[in-house]
């Protein structure tokens, strides 16, 4: 019997990993695969995946870093490896409760139209300690809705927390490629509930681990991801527009100002010579005279 659902974990990191593979194998729902694709680390992530005896496991290795500088790279990868229905991509330390995928599956049979269910999330630290929990959302929404509301900054997400339906993902062309996946998840997101928004769940079985060893955690090539980042707004933008929400016009301002605000925190978090890199391409990057004064008197106070 083919598999309904897959969960897929794009694996690097080997530290978290078995809890990871252990939360996919405990759902309560069993016909699922669980594909696991080795992005050539440099980690034995092969011993925590021959640490499992079990048929539903299917583990693959890149024959080359397909990650590196975007990890959405790998994560198509293992979209392309996928056999069912449904896709989770489960990154290598986060976690499933065990009901994650049979609460998926009821969502997907109350509202069929849907591409895109997504669960609550709990967010721990490095040491396993809670910090916060995701704000909830409605059972249902338009993407309208969900961009009204995610740009207010009233709703938060990663990548884990989703179950997709395969077809539309591959419709689609899979995750959105951006240099270091910087703004992949959202825009990929946006993308996949065009047609049938989004089902949530409000229970938390999803634990997401920020450890500060994620890419979206890395300090680094700040100038780069927010070069980035500007490309997945102006994405998002376009895709507004195309849509011709009742609401556009509108939106747009509210994404215009939540990009201003990214800009501010993402110079706030370079280091020098990385502030000074997004200063002197402020124009190409849409970043104005305002947003750098208010960033640079930031970190003169802080």
């Amino acid at each position: 019997m083919s598999p309904l659902v897959t969960i897929a974990i794009p694996a690097y990191k080997a530290g978290r990993l078995h809890g990871s593979i252990a939360s996919a194998l405990s759902q309560t729902y069993a016909n699922v695969e669980v594909v696991v694709v080795n992005d050539q680390s440099p980690e034995d992530v092969e011993a925590v995946v021959r640490s499992f005896d079990d048929p539903r496991i299917r583990y693959f290795v890149n024959e080359q870093n397909l990650g590196k500088g975007d990890p959405s790279r790998n994560w198509n990868e293992c979209l392309r490896r996928a056999r069912g229905e449904w896709f989770c991509l489960l990154c290598d330390d986060d976690q499933y409760a065990p009901t994650f995928v049979s609460s998926m599956l009821e969502l997907a049979e109350h509202y069929p139209q849907c591409n895109v269910l997504r669960s609550c999330v709990r967010v721990i630290d490095g040491a396993g300690r809670e910090v916060s929990t995701y704000p909830p959302s409605p059972e249902w929404e338009s993407l309208e809705d969900y961009l009204w509301d995610f740009y207010h900054s009233r709703r938060r997400q990663t990548i884990s927390e989703f179950m997709l339906r395969t077809s539309t993902m591959r419709q689609a062309g899979g995750y959105v490629p951006l240099p270091y996946a910087w703004g992949t998840d959202n825009l990929s997101i946006f993308s996949f509930a065009q047609h049938g928004g989004i089902a949530s769940t409000t229970e938390c079985l999803t634990t997401f681990c920020d450890s500060g060893d994620n890419i979206s955690s890395d300090a680094l090539h700040m100038d780069e991801k927010l070069a980035a980042f500007r490309q997945y707004i102006v994405a998002t933008k376009r895709m507004v527009r195309e849509l011709h929400f009742e609401r556009s016009a509108s939106l747009l301002s509210v994404i215009d100002a939540y990009y201003r605000r990214a800009c501010v925190a993402h110079m706030m978090e370079a280091d020098r010579q990385a502030f000074w890199s997004i200063v002197s391409r402020r124009r190409q990057l849409s970043v104005s005279v305002a947003v750098v004064l208010r960033a640079l008197l930031r970190r003169c106070l802080r």
